[in-house]
């Protein structure tokens, strides 16, 4: 019979009960019950076993053998003083149960202590070589040799030790507190009150002052620790240590290579990534360093009931793979996750930074749970080029102290945003988050753009390539998004360049690069309507330069009339369509697939409509509407344009004068009349020629900014037939 035993002393937070539950594990499956599996269920570890409660205890209490856990590279590990301690306890010990233990400190007596011709590499080294596997385990957990240094597990400090407190001596003084080191000894009183304790949550104990270093935040004492005392002692149950310490044995070191770099190795440990100071609260940028984390910890959780091989697997492999490489700090580790990157039923993990906290010392701080959840659309995050280009940011911004806070506060944006997308537990509309990581682009682009002096002393490019995928994935359906995208997408036209080069001082050619002392880029900390209005007219007038009719403004995705008309009557969102505009024009436009906008049902202004007409003009003609006497005006798309293209209606809207608007449209309707084209109220004789009356008045600035939207021919014949006077007869 198969019995279900919840462990509610053994959570996955803190990160002393995530492993205890995998010691417990560890040990009943390999000293125990073969077949025993664990699963995760309401908070709490599962074991799924032969045992009962009953037997689950006495195996703890009466035969279970610890793992030789020693550290003789240490110097608190009981070897290099020599003198009384406890691994002379255990090695004077007759209990079987310690038996490895012995053969273990007899081997490792053997060893020359560590000297200059000795060092710390080459006894790692042997202790690697010559100890028996069981022993070994605790040096794969603790170390990694590379091939230039010796790596370090996070989990176990530097080594097996934090600081002054050395895990391997104080393990042996727990095993002391709760088995007896002798054969013909008793159990120690509560030993088996603390096991319960430790397992079930259900059995009171008195603490064991000890140190339990950074595994448990909670236990630690310190300042304001106590409800009588302002400082309090550490404390722990001498279980939980025992068990902990046999849990982190699970984890086991290798060394992985960068793709593309030079061969060299680097320690890598199961789940183990740099630190990035986002989603949680607390979070700071110096969390970032060296100096305030030694790195991220995301241990996994399962409801299905794992048996030990699977789970040994799990981490042994260790890793979430990103693309073609293997995630590298928290950001990419959340991507991955929801790429599948890990993918053998883990439904969740526990995030833990190794943090700086309660003075100097480093602990184990929970930052969260993190669902798997299946995302698709977090591929656009690993497109080569988004990923070069912020790797090569974070380098660039990898010296805190010297490294301009605007510099830094981008990237920070960025990895926020991207980890907001990654950590979303819900499914369904991820455009919305997708959309926040490309505002958070464009506006880091834009930081960039205005210090290319740091741009070329760290060899960070302009953001280029993006994948046209985003123009579908990241679309929320907002007017704001399809008003950014169609501006994005305006492409250069003979010597007029594509919309980045009005925006950036950038050559924007079949590789984008930046372009110091251009003189296109005419973008500033301006207000959008006036930043836009100002690209309008420089296109203008290099168009004009060039040869061009009119203000070039092709495009494949036109924006929608009605989109055009919400800017100008101000209901949009001024700063997320700034931002858009700029993470927009990174993407790859020539692979961008052409896409036509939604008829529109709103009114068109008279002093937006007339002037419109003229920004690029084309020719028009009546035809007869069917089953009617009327005729409308459509495009003839085989004859010259009539009215030719004048700057002078643009001049007076940015002119400032309080009649602007009105100059402005008795202007371009002169223009069009004077193709032929009579605006609606020019067939009165009487009005030729005079100032038009504007009913409603627009800001000059946002009316002159909302000619830059491309609009579809369909369109620009809905204004056609709204402003000018109806066609006499079809021609």
């Amino acid at each position: 019979m198969v019995n279900a035993i919840a462990l509610p002393g053994c959570t996955p937070e803190p990160l002393m009960g995530y492993l205890k539950a995998l010691g417990l594990f560890r040990l009943v499956a390999t000293q125990a019950d073969p077949a025993a599996r664990l699963s995760w269920a309401n908070g709490v570890a599962v074991l799924h076993t032969t045992l009962d409660r009953a037997g689950l205890l006495d195996f703890f209490v009466n035969r279970y053998c610890p793992t030789p856990v020693l550290a003789p590279w240490n110097g608190g590990g009981g070897f290099q003083g020599g003198g009384e301690g406890p691994v002379e306890a255990v090695a004077r010990g007759t209990s079987p149960r310690f038996a490895e233990y012995r053969d273990t400190i007899t081997a490792l007596r053997q060893f020359p202590p560590m000297d200059a011709a000795f060092p710390k590499e080459r006894l790692l080294e042997r202790c690697r070589n010559e100890l028996p596997d069981a022993a070994v385990a605790w040096l794969d957990a603790c170390v990694v040799l590379g091939e230039e240094r010796v790596g370090y597990f996070a989990l176990l400090g530097t080594g097996g030790n934090d600081g002054r407190l050395d895990f391997t001596s104080n393990f042996l003084q727990r095993l002391e507190d709760v088995i007896a080191l002798d054969a013909d000894a008793d159990a120690p009183k509560n030993s088996d009150d603390a096991l319960k304790a430790a397992l079930f949550a259900d059995t009171l104990v008195t603490l064991t002052d000890a140190a339990v270093g950074q595994f448990n935040p909670g236990g630690v004492g310190g300042p304001n620790g106590g409800q009588r005392k302002f400082e309090a002692a550490s404390r722990v149950n001498p279980w939980d240590f025992v068990l902990m310490v046999e849990g982190a044995l699970l984890f086991a070191g290798s060394v992985a290579r960068r793709l593309n770099a030079t061969g060299v190795g680097r320690a890598a440990f199961p789940f183990t990534v740099e630190s990035v100071a986002v989603g949680y609260g607390s979070s700071a940028a110096k969390e970032e360093t060296s100096d305030g984390s030694r790195a991220e910890l995301w241990l996994p959780l399962w409801d299905r009931p794992f048996t030990f091989p699977e789970a040994r697997q799990l981490f042994g492999e260790g890793r979430a793979q990103l693309g073609r490489r293997q995630a590298k700090n928290a950001v990419e580790f959340g991507l991955a996750v929801n790429l599948l990157g890990v993918s053998r039923g883990v439904t969740a993990f526990a995030r833990y930074g190794f943090l700086k906290r309660n003075g100097l010392a480093f602990l184990a701080s929970p930052l969260g749970r993190v669902p798997v959840t299946p995302r698709p659309q977090a591929r656009l995050l690993d497109d080569p080029s988004l990923r070069d280009w912020v790797d090569r940011l974070r380098r660039a911004c990898n010296d805190k102290d010297k490294t301009p806070a605007r510099y830094q506060a981008a990237l920070r944006d960025i990895d926020r945003a991207t980890f907001a997308f990654a950590v979303r537990s819900e499914s369904g509309n991820d455009a919305k988050s997708l959309v926040e990581v490309l505002r958070a682009l464009g506006r880091a682009e834009r930081t960039l753009a205005k210090g290319l002096a740091f741009c070329a002393d760290k060899f960070v490019k302009p953001l280029a390539g993006l994948s046209a995928d985003w123009l579908a994935l990241a679309d929320d359906g907002s007017d704001v998004f399809r008003l950014a995208a169609s501006l994005a997408g305006v492409r250069g036209e003979g010597k007029v360049g594509p919309m980045r080069a009005f925006l950036e001082e950038v050559e924007a050619a079949r590789y984008v690069n930046w372009s110091p002392g251009s003189t296109s880029a005419v973008w500033s900390a301006r207000p959008l309507a006036d930043n836009l209005a100002a690209v309008f007219r420089r296109r203008q007038m290099e168009a004009f330069r060039a040869g061009e009719d009119g203000v070039p403004l092709a495009c494949k995705r036109p924006a929608r009339l009605d989109d055009v008309l919400a800017f100008l009557h101000g209901e949009t969102d001024d700063d997320k369509l700034s931002d858009l505009l700029w993470g927009l024009v990174a993407v790859d436009w020539r692979k961008a697939p052409r896409t036509k906008a939604e008829r529109g049902v709103r009114a068109v202004p008279f002093a937006f409509g007339v002037p419109r007409l003229v920004v690029k003009p084309l020719a028009y003609r009546g035809r007869a509407v069917p089953d009617t006497t009327r005729c409308a005006w459509t495009i003839d798309r085989t004859a010259a344009a009539g009215v030719k293209a004048d700057a002078g209606a643009f001049d007076r809207l940015a002119s400032g004068r309080i009649d602007a608007v009105a100059e402005c449209v008795t202007h371009a309707a002169g223009r069009l009349k004077s193709g032929g084209l009579l605006v609606r109220g020019y067939r009165n004789r009487g009005r030729a020629g005079q100032p038009l009356e504007v009913s409603r008045s627009f800001d000059p600035t946002r009316l002159l900014a909302a000619m830059l939207f491309p609009l579809p021919n369909r369109d620009l014949v809905r204004i056609a037939n709204a402003v000018l006077s109806a066609p006499e007869s079809e021609e």
